[in-house]
């Protein structure tokens, strides 16, 4: 019986040291260009890894918010003054763009991006990376590409994360071509239902991004990792080819669904959370109005401080007539002639406003991030859309019946105080984005608990190779099948082309034979009448 006792309680044991073993793998979460907004999607996801026990190094050009438990945190560029450097010497003023009718010019973005791989990959802290050896990666792509030769060095299998819902030259790397007839590009801000013109655009613009890709961005960050880290590193397709698993941030409840393989996983809401008590002096602010209150936030990219002088007294005059107390993003805390129902603030923590009980309504810019946490904690909107994937976000909450929108160009104060009226007033708005917050939600598990479970299913299998569809050994002509209708069309034309031939030449023949006959007959005719 003791040593029955004593075998049950070494194999416990055992199994207990296992358990720990297994949620222990390093993890590398790679990034050296990002955004606040977009780090701020996946930040949850690392969170809980590292409360899982795995060991977890972040490095990103932008420090995390707060100190996370086996998150070990290393700040490449910073990215922030970078970031702000970029927009003075390049004079990149979204509201003058957006004012002028012009859109971002990618090639000015990809020639900072190249200056920043450049200069990130030189960094001591990156070279140290190279000494250590990690279980699986994780990164975030679109524009961090040039990441992707320390990626192959450390022979780890990779995790993609894409912080909007995934668009579809990512989602081809791994084998999956979403169809433009009804899949509409985000920068395009079309319908799923298009018509003829609409599905000709769409069909344009993704014939546009993938010849950028293929003849100028992906050659030039193959460049830059390649003298780097050595010639022998394959194109950055091939090393996106070889990811294990993709996850998007995004949903079917809010945008058009996609056909996806079993390597795609949704898990869009992953950093919506509820609500935590506000800082005394944000509650204090908002108990001074008996009317609620008003979020206002145009992201972290768009730069309030940018905004003409002229809209921004607009925009005050219209909130100094509310009834409703205002917090309102802005680069300063101070403002001349500020309401005294405005309170202004560099940060906000917004998901804590936007699930507070007194909340009446969230005007944005309708970014992803933004528009997803307002779903979340089921806030109708006012959009103000400005660029990239703003107009799909605000054309798809308008459709739901959650959100008035308005032309930033063509703003004036009539329109901004009767769009702000129209949420305050009329209760349809709220009650559709419950329902919508209600679809978003019914889930059989947590967005964040499905990332984690499938992040850790590609550690315990090995980077999980039989997720891989054989989709990602063909070309998009072959994934279409665009060769065999070839080929078919070849053989059905070549059969036609020969039983014509063979035709033609049986009704020569008949016809030659039946002229004959007929000329005999004519000259046996003759000589009898001779």
């Amino acid at each position: 019986m003791k040593s029955k006792g004593l075998s049950l309680l070494l194999l416990v044991f055992g199994s207990l040291l296992n358990i720990e073993q297994c949620s222990s793998e390093k993890i590398l979460v790679l990034s050296f260009i990002s955004t606040k907004s977009h780090k701020l999607t996946y930040m949850p996801l690392v969170e809980e890894l590292g409360k899982r026990g795995h060991d977890v190094t972040v490095l990103s050009p932008i420090l995390s918010p707060k100190p996370m438990k086996n998150v070990r945190d290393i700040m490449t560029i910073d990215g922030v003054n970078l970031m702000d450097k970029f927009i003075k010497e390049q004079n990149f003023d979204l509201f003058k763009m957006k004012e002028e009718n012009k859109q971002m010019n990618p090639f000015l973005m990809f020639g900072w991006f190249e200056g920043v791989c450049r200069d990130t990959y030189d960094l001591p802290q990156v070279q140290a990376i190279l000494n250590e050896s990690f279980d699986l990666i994780l990164m975030q792509p679109m524009f961090n590409d040039c990441a992707l030769g320390l990626v192959y060095r450390l022979k780890a299998p990779l995790v993609l994360f894409s912080p909007v819902s995934i668009a579809n030259f990512l989602a081809e790397k791994v084998g999956v071509y979403f169809p433009p007839s009804f899949i509409p590009n985000v920068m395009l801000g079309l319908p799923a239902e298009m018509n003829f013109f609409q599905r000709f655009q769409n069909f344009g613009m993704e014939v546009m991004i993938r010849a950028t890709l293929y003849f100028l961005y992906e050659p030039k960050v193959e460049e830059i990792y390649r003298e780097k880290l050595g010639n022998d590193i394959p194109s950055a397709s091939e090393i996106l080819g070889n990811a294990s698993l993709i996850l998007s941030n995004g949903h079917f409840s809010l945008h058009s669904p996609k056909p996806l393989m079993p390597d795609i996983v949704d898990v869009g809401g992953l950093h919506s959370a509820p609500a935590e008590p506000l800082p005394k002096d944000l509650e204090d602010f908002i108990k001074k109005g008996k009317d609620g209150f008003i979020l206002f936030s145009m992201g972290s990219a768009i730069k309030g401080d940018m905004m003409p002088d002229a809209k921004r007294k607009m925009i005050l005059n219209v909130f100094s007539k509310l009834k409703q107390q205002v917090l309102w993003k802005w680069e300063s805390e101070t403002m001349p002639d500020l309401p005294k129902n405005v309170k202004l603030s560099k940060w906000l923590p917004q998901q804590d406003l936007l699930g507070h009980k007194d909340i009446k309504m969230f005007i944005t810019h309708c970014g992803g991030g933004s528009t997803e946490e307002s779903i979340y904690h089921g806030v109708p909107l006012v959009g103000l859309p400005m660029m990239a994937d703003q107009p799909t976000n605000a054309d798809n909450a308008k459709k739901n019946g959650y959100l008035v929108e308005l032309s930033w160009n063509d703003l004036t104060e009539e329109d901004f105080m009767g769009a702000i009226q129209e949420i305050l007033n009329n209760p349809k708005y709220r009650d559709n984005v419950k329902k919508l917050s209600a679809l978003f939600s019914d889930r059989p598990t947590d967005p964040l608990e499905l990332g984690v479970y499938w992040v850790e299913y590609v550690l315990r299998h090995n980077g999980a190779p039989h997720l891989r569809s054989v989709g990602r050994k063909l070309n998009i002509f072959q994934y279409h099948s665009v060769d065999v209708i070839a080929a078919y069309v070849a053989i059905v034309s070549v059969a036609l082309y020969v039983i014509f031939a063979v035709l033609r030449l049986i009704c020569r023949k008949l016809c030659g034979s039946s002229k004959s006959k007929s000329s005999s007959n004519g000259v046996a005719i003759g000589k009898k009448q001779n």
